[in-house]
């Protein structure tokens, strides 16, 4: 590997952004917006921290490795001054820590403030939405989103992006980001666009990990495996399902359409290892129940069948 430089975030006279999760999405759109602002990260254990290690998504098998310095805080020690410019903190946990990331921070919330959502699966933006009344933060905006950009954790503050896609955000509640932070979020971060149907952008891409997702972690296999003829009667069921369900709420979706956008993700990705198929090999609570649960959920409201995918609900629990 090249040997590592340093940069430092762009300065800025208080920090506007604020991206909540040190995860591997979380880092990579902190590297991505470093170079535009300077954002803040906010995790746990985060006190005494001030750069990530950050390695580029690179085809080759060497790339250069560069050292982020910038601001980093703890979720449950930030205080209200510290929080007091930031206009919007783009929310990069899992599906299920999504409220509890948000709590502690829920009371110091600047007014007016976007919390946008940015995971796998869905269903957390109706207990987003639960939470802000509870605490009467009526004035807080929601935007919700989906990347297909891919990375890996290395370590606590070192990340390597290992793929590209195309990231989608879209208005919930409150009032529209400005046209100055839609700058900012579409130039900082590759194929960044803003989607006047989100609810479309999110089931497309749910389709997607109702397919990979449960099955890479079953099989324990890289993306590109589910490319084998064995599979393809079982993600065509998958497939089908999860249409019928997305039909039934209101967002119509093609299915000889989703077919190919599965298999397109499959080749784009084959390399790579599915988020689910890494929380089950590191023995770490998935996201099963909003992705493939979350069709399941849907579908009973429905009263749809949906066996294949109950199916892989209940085994994924089991491993």
């Amino acid at each position: 590997m090249l040997q590592p430089h340093t940069t430092k975030a762009v300065a800025a006279t208080k920090p506007t952004v604020a991206i909540l999760g040190a995860g591997a999405i979380g880092m990579l759109v902190y590297k991505q917006l470093s170079e535009f602002t300077q954002p803040i990260l906010l995790g746990r254990d985060l006190i005494k921290e001030h750069a990530l290690t950050f390695e580029p998504f690179s085809k080759e098998a060497t790339s250069e490795t560069q050292i982020i310095e910038g601001m980093m805080c703890d979720v449950n020690t930030i205080t209200h001054t510290q929080l007091a410019s930031v206009s919007l903190i783009i929310v990069c946990v899992k599906s299920y820590q999504v409220t509890h990331a948000i709590r502690p921070l829920i009371d110091n919330l600047p007014q007016h403030c976007t919390l946008l959502l940015l995971h796998n699966g869905m269903g957390p933006h109706l207990d987003t939405l639960a939470l802000l009344a509870q605490h009467q933060r009526d004035d807080i905006n929601l935007y919700l989103g989906t990347t297909s950009q891919a990375a890996l954790k290395c370590n606590k503050l070192h990340v390597r992006q290992t793929g590209t896609g195309k990231t989608m955000l879209g208005h919930l509640k409150g009032k529209k980001l400005t046209e100055k932070q839609l700058a900012l979020l579409t130039q900082a971060i590759p194929d960044c666009h803003v989607s006047e149907d989100i609810r479309l952008a999110l089931w497309q891409k749910l389709v997607i990990n109702c397919a990979i997702n449960p099955l890479t972690a079953i099989e324990q296999c890289r993306n590109g495996q589910l490319a084998k003829p064995q599979y393809q009667a079982r993600i065509d069921n998958i497939i089908d399902e999860c249409v019928m369900v997305a039909n039934a709420d209101g967002v119509m979706l093609s299915k000889p359409t989703m077919v190919e956008n599965v298999y397109q993700v499959i080749a784009l990705t084959a390399n790579n290892y599915s988020s689910m198929h890494q929380d089950i090999a590191h023995q770490r609570q998935t996201e099963i129940h909003q992705i493939n649960g979350y069709v399941t959920s849907r579908a009973k409201y429905h009263h749809i069948a949906t066996p294949v995918n109950d199916q892989l609900v209940d085994d994924v629990n089991s491993l």
